[in-house]
């Protein structure tokens, strides 16, 4: 488990690292809780967005992950070769349609509930209000902006 950090009073008003120390914790637990499939949360993220998405391509994936074009091809033959993910014809020649295979929509609620679960100690401390509330300010923060 990670090691809390020194107390700066300056730092603990900062939303941005109150959030990464955040993250620090729920991702060490994700990491744990993904150990038996092989796999990580960025990939859980991917195969999620697929399943959203059916027929997504590589690049329309990369955008969402806010990766660049030579990552979302190594993470798609990665989830390709572990039989998650197929390709299929795309929209024109240049692309492939991703969907999630058998497996993939097999081992991906497991996934998910796993996650869910290796969330649970970390929020324990708060009441339903509380992580619903939680759980809606951090949706509006990473909304996209609106083009008013």
């Amino acid at each position: 488990m990670t090691k809390p950090a020194p107390q700066d009073p300056e730092l603990d008003a900062l939303i941005g690292y109150q959030l990464q120390m955040a993250r620090l914790r729920l991702m060490e637990a994700a990491y744990a809780a993904l150990a038996p499939y092989g796999i990580s949360p960025a990939r859980v993220t991917a195969l999620a967005l697929i399943r959203a998405q059916p027929g997504l391509d590589q690049s329309a994936l990369g955008r969402a992950l806010s990766i660049n074009r030579a990552s979302a091809m190594k993470l798609v033959n990665l989830l390709v070769e572990r039989g998650l993910v197929e390709r299929r014809a795309g929209r024109n020649l240049r692309s492939h349609a991703l969907h999630l295979t058998g497996e993939g929509e097999t081992q991906l609620p497991e996934m998910i509930a796993r996650l869910r679960d290796s969330e649970a100690p970390l929020l324990a401390d708060l009441s339903r209000t509380e992580h619903a509330a939680l759980l809606q300010l951090l949706q509006r923060i990473h909304e996209p902006l609106s083009c008013d």
